[in-house]
């Protein structure tokens, strides 16, 4: 009797090793199939993806000079407090 309950230990662990393969296996072909159409998607919008990082480092730049000028502005407003007092 011993004899069998180990042998249907066995087995059931063998099918539920097999069902994890199987499922990991089925995992691995969607998500290779998600990454195959992510490379799809950049490279037919890659000349897009390279104007918008472009235009972003504008943006910065623009930002920066602006932050600049808003600091200097401020400098100046607090030597006419100065003055006025």
């Amino acid at each position: 009797m011993d004899a069998m309950g180990w042998q249907i230990g066995a087995v059931l662990i063998g099918a539920s090793a097999l069902i994890v393969a199987i499922y990991i296996g089925r995992l691995l072909n969607s998500t290779t199939k998600v990454v195959e159409k992510a490379y799809k998607i950049i490279d037919y919008n890659e000349r897009h993806i390279h104007d918008t990082i472009e235009n972003v480092a504008s943006i910065t730049r623009n930002t920066e000079e602006i932050t600049d000028v808003v600091t200097k502005i401020t400098s100046i407003t607090k030597v006419f407090k100065f003055f006025k007092r």
